[in-house]
């Protein structure tokens, strides 16, 4: 079952984080037949073994070999033991042959190692800090997480030491934002949304209507230095102007006669996946921000996979057409392969989508 192409650019650089390059070479995509009837929501590779994470069935995990994508085992119960699954996610984790899961109620980050038979707890830290929400597992004990405050309005990104449940350093600069609206009652939103990805020593941040990438590594001791960081730190002007305004005390009490929001399309940084040598980074439209006004209003939207290596590098840019119900798009990334593996979270799990890759 073929469903389009992918475009593959080669190496270049330039002044923002996605760079001049070439025209695509175009590649085929593919796909691999599963007809299993679970609630994909995340898929991890490491190693020969990827692993879903089901949302509503009872056992949580469902393991594949690669590269045929034959069923290995299932593992893992939804509930509220010590060594069940309530409700989490997958994190991004130091290894290829661990994964990090975090559970929301519980407040627990358990790292368990991964085989082809099986998977086993490595450790399990609870985060003393609330509220907040993990992002990723870094330095084998290093746990990457977001504080939010909606009343305050203060967000941060902190790095947690799961051994002695403390904070060993904060991200300084990040360029979210929580915005205020009043009607009636009071709604919050983020605006310019980061994602962040580890793997190793390493993270990236990436932003979602900011063209930049922030490049970082994390000692033992759980200290976060700046490597690298690529594009401009300025948002579009809508939105500047947006936050400008005391939308919750809006001028003459008309909250009709604030800037609005509506017209603004994410299209940077809305996820990636962190593997050894590289980062990739998932845009939702590759074009820049500045070329909306002149683009065909009739053009296919399309997903954009932009490859950094750890210190800043852009390596190459994948384009994926946009396909309908791929709107959140779990994907992973097999290194050894140079494959990535797509999920649609909308239906039950009967393909595996596959997309190659070289450069």
């Amino acid at each position: 079952m073929l469903l389009g192409v992918l475009g593959l650019y080669a190496c270049g650089g330039g002044g923002n984080a996605s760079g001049e390059l070439p025209e695509p070479i175009t590649l085929q995509a593919d796909s691999i037949a599963v007809e299993q009837i679970l609630a994909p929501k995340q898929i991890a590779v490491r190693g020969d073994v990827a692993l879903i994470l089901s949302e509503k069935t009872d056992t949580v995990f469902y393991a594949y070999g690669l590269p045929d994508f034959r069923f290995l085992y299932k593992q893992g119960i939804r509930g509220q033991g010590p060594d069940d699954f309530l409700m989490g996610s997958m994190v991004s984790c130091p290894s290829r042959s661990e994964f990090a899961y975090y559970d929301i109620y519980g407040r627990t980050v358990r790292l368990f190692e991964l085989t082809r038979k099986g998977f086993e707890k490595k450790w399990e830290y609870r985060v003393n800090m609330r509220p907040c929400e993990v992002l990723s597992v870094v330095n084998d004990s290093i746990v990457m997480l977001e504080k939010q405050d909606w009343n305050t309005k203060e967000l941060g990104v902190y790095a947690y030491n799961g051994r002695s449940g403390k904070i060993t350093d904060s991200l300084p600069g990040l360029k979210t934002y929580i915005k205020s609206t009043r009607i009636g009652y009071t709604l919050s939103t983020m605006l310019n949304r980061h994602s962040l990805q580890g793997y190793g020593e390493h993270f990236v941040v990436s932003y979602q209507l900011m063209d930049r990438i922030e490049f970082y590594r994390v000692s033992p001791q759980g200290k976060i230095e700046l490597v690298a960081e690529v594009g401009d730190a300025e948002l579009p002007e809508s939105v500047k102007n947006y936050l400008k305004v005391d939308t919750e005390n809006p001028p003459g009490g008309d909250r009709w006669k604030t800037p609005s929001l509506e017209n603004i399309r994410f299209y940077y940084g809305e996820g990636g996946y962190a593997c050894r040598d590289y980062v990739f980074i998932l845009d939702k439209d590759g074009r820049p921000l500045e070329q909306e006004e002149a683009k065909n209003d009739n053009a296919t939207s399309e997903k954009m996979f932009r490859v950094y290596s750890w210190d800043g590098r852009l390596l190459a840019r994948l384009r994926m057409p946009f396909y309908d119900g791929f709107y959140q798009l779990p994907f992973a990334v097999s290194e050894s392969r140079k494959t990535i593996y797509a999920i649609n979270p909308e239906k039950d799990f009967e393909y595996v989508y596959t997309f190659s890759y070289d450069f």
